[in-house]
């Protein structure tokens, strides 16, 4: 197996995901061949157990739809 490298450029997309949505890492994972991308937001707070929330999706709208369901909502209002 070859690995060719991190593309840290966020897309326009992650960066809106990113201001919407400021208390949470957000990155885009793509698997080999960009075959499948993955959605992750990783809170910067920790729950009441002491670990850090992590949030796994295929799409940017189904990210936004769970963070809603936990009832975060995005800065400023914006959907």
């Amino acid at each position: 197996m070859t690995l060719t490298g991190y593309h840290l450029r966020p897309s326009a997309e992650i960066l809106k995901l990113r201001a919407e949505f400021p208390d949470f890492l957000i990155c885009e994972l793509h698997g080999v061949n960009s075959e499948r991308t993955s959605y992750v937001a990783t809170s910067t707070r920790t729950a009441l157990s002491g670990q850090p929330e992590l949030i796994v999706t295929a799409s940017a709208t189904e990210l936004r739809k769970a963070l809603s369901v936990l009832g975060i909502q995005p800065e400023g209002g914006q959907r």
